[in-house]
């Protein structure tokens, strides 16, 4: 007999085992009032903790404080490592106002921003211009106002993403309907096109620029490139028009375009199959190249070399410095994969943030169910060539909407989204098939395609899609009204013809928490979370999980530090370790006490803003030790 070697066999399995388990999960929690709360966005700052962004219905009720001024208001919440509350905030006017995206400033402040329908009202100091408007919000490092701005023309303005430059502006990436009127200096060239605006440190535009061909152009992605320019990731399905330069491949097709320090496209690419490619993330890679990533459901033709494995799968491509495709691959988790966020990790492997649809949909007559899957939180790391090292899948009963994967400063990850922990169901007209469960399930494509049919351009190129939402926009529109516990005479509206005015709400899907107001509703008694999932505030919260990769080398923490450090105002003394309460004081080099004030949490805001130039040291005595740091205060640009 011959004899078998089981060692690699056994080292496989030990290796194999080991990159199972070295994803548990730290802890999650869950953010929100008894309504519907949607996260949009996340940051990881300084002092370990993170920033979570998003929209909220909710009035002051579960852990939220604040009670809302209109339908959604933007909500911020600032926790710690732990997932503990450091603090929270609440902006709105009278109408919708659906935050997008947040940055961290080099002040140690934050950039908001988002789109609003508002009029000037509540915190809202400037009326609407048009339907939709982008709405930035300057907020210092204690979450409190320092300026804001409503920027956008007499149309339809949606944002997508807010970053801030090296010069101390702001990139802001959105799209926009609006021919030249407001702010809009550029006549539209289609339905809706990219439009991107570039701001100063003060909020003022310093140049805007449209991107379009004659249909449907949207903004997906901005990010700085080394250069001082721009990468830009769009979705298009436009034909060679405006100043797109080549034609559509299939019914939508993944845009790139890289751009100069003034927004003037130095070179674009149109890449996709023969379906409908969405593309959502663009990041430029340490040697100068760029990696896309979003959705497919093509098979394999034109570009896309790599064939789906099932209905629509993530599709993610390395590209060189001038476009060219150097690999791709797909992957595979559920019946529809829609991939959020991606990050370059120091060793040159990404981590990809998606989410898995696959919901449990019946017929009609509920006499079959015929599919059932996960609609989950997806974390996947590949390595440089695009090679699966591992998956994290994470989830409730219901519906999870992952937003961002984020890299923490301890060396573990962050996965951030909105849930919804009811199980769903969806009626499903007899006769149709699994081919189109996706047109039900894929978030934002409901909402979004509904738009495009009213507007009756999509439909030139995409009749077969436009059937499929128009058999269920009523549908959709109950849901959304149901999910929120909303009459008719509410404010907020959910319909095809205005649809919230553009702005796109995550899926809501079945409220089952509301027992709604009509005639022959039934109160449903609310069931506890199962899964990973522990808590359940309302019918959508933040939800967030936190992982440890055991992998990855943790960075050791300071007893004490400060970011950022040289500052012209803002800066924030970081504690490196537990304490129940304490005292800062803050002297010059002189020894001049200047602050002195107790302390009780590991991040310390200090506002050296009515102070010269020079050095100040901040002091922090707690019942463990005592530390200082020396903090250069730099003279502001301003």
């Amino acid at each position: 007999m011959k004899k078998t070697n089981l060692r690699p066999l056994v080292l496989a399995v030990i290796l194999s085992t080991i990159t199972s388990y070295s994803q548990d999960i730290l802890w999650e929690k869950s953010f929100g009032g008894k309504h519907a709360d949607y996260l949009m966005d996340a940051k990881a700052t300084a002092d370990y903790g993170f920033i979570l962004a998003g929209s909220s219905l909710s009035k002051k009720s579960g852990n939220k404080t604040e009670g809302n001024n209109g339908d959604l208001d933007y909500w911020i919440w600032k926790m710690d490592e732990k997932g503990d509350l450091d603090w929270q905030k609440n902006f709105g006017g009278t109408g919708s106002d659906f935050l997008q995206s947040i940055d961290l400033t080099n002040d140690g402040g934050f950039i908001i921003a988002g789109a609003s329908n508002s009029k000037k009202s509540f915190d809202k100091k400037e009326d609407c211009i048009g339907q939709n408007d982008f709405w930035i919000i300057k907020l210092n490092a204690k979450g409190s106002e320092e300026w804001q701005k409503t920027i956008g023309g007499y149309g339809q303005e949606k944002l997508h993403s807010i970053e801030q430059t090296r010069d101390g502006g702001y990139i802001l990436g959105g799209t926009s309907s609006s021919d030249k009127s407001g702010d809009k200096t550029e006549e539209s060239f289609g339905n809706e096109d990219c439009w991107i605006v570039k701001l100063d440190a003060k909020g003022k535009i310093e140049w805007q620029k449209s991107y379009g061909g004659k249909y449907v152009d949207e903004l997906r992605s901005i990010e700085q490139t080394i250069d001082g320019g721009y990468i830009v990731g769009a979705y298009s399905n436009s034909p060679f028009s405006g100043n797109k330069e080549d034609e559509n491949k299939g019914i939508g097709d993944y845009w790139v375009l890289k751009l100069d320090k003034d927004g003037t496209v130095e070179w674009q690419k149109t890449i996709g199959g023969n379906k409908d490619d969405h593309l959502y993330v663009a990041h430029q890679t340490y040697d100068k190249g760029y990696i896309i990533g979003g959705n497919s459901n093509s098979s394999s033709s034109n570009e896309k070399s790599k064939s789906n494995r099932e209905g629509t799968d993530i599709w993610v491509l390395k590209l060189d410095e001038k476009g060219e495709i150097v690999w791709q691959e797909t992957y595979d988790f559920g019946k529809v994969d829609v991939i959020t966020s991606l990050l370059e990790n120091d060793d040159h492997s990404f981590l990809i943030g998606s989410y898995a649809k696959g919901n449990i949909a019946f017929r009609t007559d509920k006499s079959k169910k015929i599919h059932e899957g996960i609609d989950d939180y997806i974390a996947l790391k590949i390595n440089e060539k695009g090679e699966e090292l591992w998956s994290r899948i994470i989830g409730s009963n219901g519906e999870d909407v992952l937003k961002k994967v984020i890299e923490t400063r301890d060396g573990s990850y962050l996965m951030a989204g909105t849930s919804n922990p009811y199980p769903v169901t969806l009626n499903v007209n007899n006769g149709s098939g699994l081919d189109n469960l996706s047109q039900y399930t894929e978030q934002n494509k409901n909402v979004q395609k509904a738009t495009n049919e009213v507007n009756n351009e999509i439909s030139k190129v995409s009749n077969d899609v436009n059937k499929e939402i128009s058999d269920t926009t009523n549908n959709l529109i109950q849901k959304g009204k149901d999910a929120i516990g909303m009459n008719e005479d509410s404010r907020f509206k959910l319909g095809a013809a205005d649809n919230n005015n553009g702005i796109n709400l995550p899926s809501l899907g079945d409220d089952n928490n509301s027992s709604g107001s009509g005639g022959n509703s039934k109160p449903f008694k609310k069931q506890p979370a199962s899964r990973d999932k522990k808590d359940n505030l309302g019918s959508n919260d933040f939800w967030v999980v936190k992982l440890k990769d055991e992998n990855k080398l943790k960075e050791k923490k300071e007893a004490i530090e400060a970011f950022p450090n040289p500052t012209a105002q803002y800066t924030n003394v970081i504690v490196g370790y537990e304490f129940e309460k304490g005292t800062a004081t803050v002297v010059d080099l002189a020894g001049r006490v200047l602050q002195t004030f107790e302390v009780n949490s590991r991040t310390i805001p200090i506002d050296l803003g009515d102070y010269p130039a020079g050095i100040y040291i901040v002091n922090i005595k707690t019942k463990k030790q005592s530390d200082g740091v020396k903090i250069i205060k730099r003279i502001s640009k301003n």
